[in-house]
């Protein structure tokens, strides 16, 4: 009974690598490059919805979000950056590179959320013309005792010559 009472305490010590604060260069090339991935996966995103590949949108559209999240993370150890004057000074043109990644990305983006927009808007006018047509056929349908429709006028032509 006395062992159910003990409890193990591990020492935890911190990953001396994941601590350590890269140069703050590294992480302006890591925005370059995510933000360079960024741009592709937001051009194949705006190929699937022009040649309506749908299906392609849900796995691009957790890349995308994962690759936020990377330029998200590092933008905030730039932040926390000891050397983060620096940023205005001596890599000002980096930044300057990234900030145009950046609104490209941006600018892109929108227009393929204006894409799904339009993309959504003609899927349900198709949507509403394929129920009034559907409405229009099944209200001039009649069902006999058998249970076999048969269709009824206007639908229904009578040609004599």
């Amino acid at each position: 009974m006395e062992t159910a009472n003990r409890f193990v305490f591990k020492k935890i010590t911190p990953n001396t690598q994941e601590a350590a604060v890269k140069p703050i260069k590294d992480y302006l090339m890591m925005q370059d490059k995510v933000l360079s991935c960024l741009e592709q996966v937001i051009s194949r995103e705006y190929l699937a919805l022009k040649e309506r590949h749908f299906e392609l949108l849900q796995g691009l559209s957790t890349e995308k979000s994962d690759l936020m999240l990377k330029l998200q993370s590092n933008d905030q150890k730039l932040k926390l950056h000891p050397e983060v004057g620096t940023l205005k000074t001596k890599y000002s043109a980096e930044v300057l590179i990234i900030k145009n990644k950046m609104k490209k990305c941006h600018f892109r983006n929108e227009v393929n959320g204006k894409l799904i927009t339009m993309c959504m808007q003609s899927s349900n006018r198709l949507q509403a013309l394929l129920v009034e047509a559907r409405d229009l056929v099944t209200r001039n349908m009649t069902y006999n005792n058998k249970g076999s429709a048969s269709a009824r006028a206007p639908l229904r032509v009578s040609v004599s010559a």
